[in-house]
């Protein structure tokens, strides 16, 4: 589904011995690797041109289309105005007893909103927000499409950045999470700890994505430059597109499988990616 250009083959390291059945499937991932998720998040900044009270009312709307993730329950109270959301939903468990749960959302403690898709859920609602909050647990929220997904969190982050809150939204330049590597890592793959960073997840329909990047690849160098830190990454995109850069070239490792005999053995391949850059005016 993703594609990148290889430095090396990796096509070679699949067609040895095909001629014999094909072997085990390759061992579990090692937990010293980013897990690989089946939800899937969407890259969005949430641009909105909403007033508060335009964001407050677009939330008091929405009361019937969302409900708390795991809970799956309507939500039977909602009170928002323009410094937090306070929701709760009731329920009746055995004996009669009725019960109930709720969340906060204060818009100034707000750090990021994610759009996210559940695929695999069996539950009608599988489209999601995510609200991180400064010091506590993120609110987990469940929509029936996207659209209303979408308008919950354009609500959520013209309030907060009225409050003044501390967001840290993904980078929409590149639309990936990235973290420095382990001392485990970097003795697996081969190379100083130092010596770049590790893709913990890919956003939907962001650049990263459609230069073919994966969980679990390694970046090294930018345009020729070592990278130690993600914000390094993000600089040199930076200077790329303010210098009228259509695509920039991206180098790192990709973990993958070599067989030998009826086994798999972990290996690191060279790879290549060119990231699309969006200029104004050009191809988006």
């Amino acid at each position: 589904m993703k594609k990148a250009s290889l430095l090396i083959g990796l096509s070679a390291l699949f067609v040895l011995g095909c001629a014999t059945p094909p072997p085990p499937a390759p061992p579990p991932v090692s937990d010293i690797w980013p897990k690989i998720y089946e939800d899937e998040t969407y890259l969005t900044g949430f641009e909105s041109t909403w007033t508060e009270d335009e964001a407050v009312g677009a939330i008091r709307n929405l009361q019937n289309s969302f409900v708390e993730h795991n809970a799956n329950l309507p939500i039977t109270e909602l009170n928002v105005d323009a410094f937090g959301a306070r929701a709760r939903w009731s329920w009746v468990e055995v004996g009669a007893i009725q019960k109930s749960a709720g969340f906060i959302i204060p818009f100034d403690q707000v750090t990021s909103v994610l759009l996210e898709s559940y695929p695999a859920s069996d539950k009608a609602f599988k489209w999601g927000i995510n609200v991180y909050i400064s010091g506590g647990n993120p609110v987990v929220l469940r929509m029936p499409n996207r659209d209303a997904a979408e308008r919950f969190g354009k609500a959520v982050i013209v309030l907060a950045k009225a409050r003044k809150s501390p967001l840290s939204m993904p980078n929409m330049r590149f639309g990936a999470a990235v973290g420095s590597l382990t001392v485990d890592q970097s003795r697996a793959a081969g190379v100083l700890q130092s010596a770049g960073v590790i893709i913990s997840w890919i956003f939907r329909e962001s650049p990263a994505e459609k230069a073919g990047f994966s969980a679990q690849d390694i970046i090294t160098s930018v345009a020729g430059k070592t990278i130690q830190k993600g914000q390094e990454l993000f600089d040199l995109i930076e200077v790329a597109a303010a210098a009228g850069a259509t695509e920039l070239k991206i180098d790192g490792l990709r973990r993958t499988y070599r067989r030998e005999g009826d086994k798999y053995v972990e290996v690191f391949i060279p790879i290549r990616f060119s990231l699309p850059i969006a200029q104004p005016g050009g191809t988006k």
